[in-house]
């Protein structure tokens, strides 16, 4: 059995249905995870386990774990200190999620309390309720009017918009002549690097960059 999985019949066990939210949130499929299994998501995966997610790589951000890990413990501390109840969960996610945005992107998102920090939240709660609903036309695609009238196409529309607009402000962030030299690069400044390369067979796009970003958010 194991062996009619893995290899005989792998092609067919790799891929997944083509659903509505997942393509458009990926960018029609230019990501690692929803990408059909054939020649683009093999070159895909071989360009970011080489550039994104080498040994040296994921050791370069280790600082980055460290000092999310010790402001957490930090925030513990206190909070047995004062006897104040701490909530664990919300903390987890915070940290984690920071960790996230600043090995993606560079920023400190979750230690903004401001617009920049809202506007990330509830565009990031929305993609992930966008990203789960049921779409009729995944199972009966003649019935997609359905989806129309529900606004689930609209409400789709708009949030893929919102975050192609949030990753482009970011993108032109790190490619302003103007912007300090980063004491360690971030998974975008290599995915920018990569796309002035044109020796791989997959010429990535601005749209690739954000595909690839997308599953950042999607896991926060």
């Amino acid at each position: 059995m194991a062996k009619e999985v893995m290899k005989t019949y792998d092609p067919e066990f790799c891929n997944r249905p083509v659903l509505i939210g997942p393509r458009k949130l990926s960018y029609n499929g230019l990501d690692l995870a929803f990408a059909p299994y054939d020649a683009y998501w093999r070159e895909m995966k071989k360009l970011c386990v080489v550039h994104l997610f080498n040994s040296n790589r994921v050791q370069s951000f280790r600082p980055i774990r460290e000092e999310e890990v010790s402001i957490l413990i930090g925030n513990i501390c206190k909070s047995a200190s004062a006897s104040k109840p701490f909530n664990l969960t919300e903390a987890m996610i915070y940290r984690t999620s920071n960790t996230i945005c600043r090995i993606a992107f560079g920023k400190k998102l979750y230690e903004d309390g401001g617009s920049e920090r809202a506007r990330f939240e509830r565009q990031l709660n929305e993609t992930q309720a966008v990203f789960v609903s049921f779409f009729l036309s995944d199972y009966f695609p003649y019935m997609g009017w359905v989806d129309k009238i529900t606004g689930l196409v609209s409400r789709l529309e708009k949030n893929f918009q919102e975050f192609d607009v949030f990753y482009q402000e970011i993108i032109d962030e790190h490619l302003d002549p103007k912007r300090p030299k980063p004491a360690q690069e971030d998974i975008l400044d290599v995915l920018l690097q990569m796309l002035k390369d044109r020796s791989f067979k997959v010429q990535l796009t601005f749209d690739h960059i954000k595909a690839i970003l997308m599953p950042c958010h999607k896991s926060d």
